[in-house]
């Protein structure tokens, strides 16, 4: 089963373009039947990172999903929190454990 991912990009002109391509957010799909999700619940509940369930009802399968999770450079860490912490007011930590001793 393919997955694919539909977002927009924001190109050097300023220009959000369209992009659709493969996700590699999903690694494996299982088929089962609804009967089998109805007996035993936990096979949607433990799925892990990446892990897929298509279940065969009717014409058209349900598929759950669950995401692998981002993992994060330690440069794209530091920027997020450069980001949250803009416009926020320097911070002496010295002084506020000065302030705590006394």
């Amino acid at each position: 089963m393919e997955h694919y991912v539909c977002g927009l990009v924001r190109g050097p002109d300023g220009m959000d373009s369209p992009i659709l391509g493969f996700a590699d957010i999903f690694v494996s799909t299982k088929t089962i039947s609804k009967r089998e999700l109805v007996r035993n619940p936990s096979l949607a509940s433990h799925l892990k990172p990446g892990q897929s369930l298509q279940l065969e009802d009717g014409k058209e399968p349900l598929v759950l999903s669950r995401r692998k999770r981002a993992r994060l450079t330690a440069e794209q860490i530091h920027a997020k929190l450069d980001r949250l912490c803009e416009g926020a007011p320097e911070q002496d930590a010295q002084a506020a454990l000065r302030h705590l001793r006394r």
